[in-house]
C-alpha cells in the first residue's frame, strides 16, 4: 500500500460564521484523491446564507425546508460553460408551469471573483434563465466534491438531499429532469432509490403498454407511475406482496418513474414507454 504525505499551508478566514479554505489548496489535494480513486459519497447539502446580485438574501436550508428544489451551476464563466450550464437551465425552466414556483435555477461565479454585472451580462448573452445570481465565495463548490466547469447540483427536501452532482460534458439535461422529478416526488435521494429489501424489478423495459412488477413486500402495495413534470399520471393499490401487472398503454410515449410504497418503505426505478 502507497501512502502520500500532502504538506500545506492553509490560511482561513471567517465569513457569516463559515470557516473558507484556500481554494487552490483545496483543488490541489482533491485532484490528487481523485486520482487515486478515492470517491465522493457526501450526500447531503451544505448551508449557506449570503445575498445574491439583487441583494436578496438567501439561507440554503430554510429554502429547501419550503419544500424548494434548488439547482446550482457554478461556471467560470466560459464558453463551454454555457452549454452545460444551459441545459441545467432548460431543465428547472421545464417545471415552470407544473410546479411554478418550486425549482429554483441559481448561478454562481467558481470562484466568487467575478462581478455580478458580467455574471448577468454572460448569462443573458447565452439565453440562460435565472433565479438567483451568485458571486460569493460562500457558494463553494468544494463542498461537493470534485471541481470542473461547469458544475451543476439539484438540491430538494428538509432532509436537504443531494439528487445530483456533476460536472462539465457529464451534465445532461434528461439526466437534471430526472433528479428534479425525484426530488419533488420522493422521500430518498437518488443513489438510494432502490431498496433491496423490497428487490422491486419491472419487465419489459422498455415496454409497449404494460409493466410486470415483481417485489418482496410482506404488506399491501401502492403503485404511482411518474412522468417527467413530477406529474402523477397513474396509480394502483394491490394486496399482491410479490407480483402485479400496470397497464401504462393509455400514457403517452416517454420516460416515467414507477413508484412503489409500502407502510415504510419506498422505492422507485425508471422505464421507458415506447409506442
Amino acid at each position: 500500500m502507497k501512502y502520500i504525505t500532502i504538506y500545506t499551508t492553509v490560511a482561513n478566514t471567517k465569513e457569516n460564521n463559515k470557516i473558507i479554505p484556500m481554494k487552490n489548496i483545496l483543488m490541489i489535494i482533491t485532484a490528487i484523491l481523485t486520482t487515486l480513486g478515492f470517491g465522493y459519497a457526501q450526500t447531503t447539502a451544505t448551508n449557506f446564507t449570503t445575498d445574491d446580485c439583487n441583494g436578496i438574501s438567501h439561507t440554503l436550508f430554510d429554502e429547501l425546508d419550503n419544500d424548494e428544489v434548488i439547482v446550482i451551476a457554478w461556471v467560470m464563466p466560459c464558453n463551454p460553460c454555457a452549454t452545460y450550464a444551459g441545459y441545467a437551465a432548460d431543465a428547472a425552466q421545464s417545471f415552470s408551469t407544473s410546479h411554478p414556483g418550486r425549482v429554483k435555477y441559481y448561478l454562481a461565479d467558481d470562484f466568487g471573483n467575478n462581478t455580478c454585472s458580467y455574471l448577468s451580462g454572460w448569462a443573458a448573452n447565452w439565453n440562460i434563465t435565472t433565479d438567483a445570481i451568485f458571486s460569493d465565495a460562500l457558494l463553494d463548490m468544494n463542498d461537493y466534491g470534485t471541481t470542473g466547469m461547469p458544475k451543476v447540483v439539484v438540491l430538494g427536501k428538509n432532509t436537504h438531499t443531494i439528487y445530483y452532482n456533476k460536472n462539465d460534458n457529464k451534465i445532461t439535461q434528461t439526466e437534471v429532469e430526472e433528479a428534479i422529478t425525484l426530488a419533488l416526488t420522493t422521500t430518498v435521494a437518488i443513489d438510494e432509490q432502490i431498496d433491496y429489501d423490497l428487490k422491486l424489478t419491472a419487465y419489459p423495459n422498455p415496454t409497449n403498454g404494460t409493466i410486470n412488477a415483481e417485489y418482496n413486500s410482506k404488506t399491501p402495495v401502492h403503485f404511482d407511475v411518474i412522468n417527467m413534470l413530477g406529474e402523477n399520471v397513474l396509480s394502483k393499490k394491490t394486496s399482491n406482496t410479490t407480483n402485479t401487472k400496470i397497464d401504462v398503454s393509455n400514457l403517452s410515449k416517454g420516460f416515467y418513474f414507477l413508484q412503489m410504497t409500502t407502510d415504510s418503505k419506498t422505492t422507485s426505478l425508471k422505464f421507458t414507454l415506447n409506442k
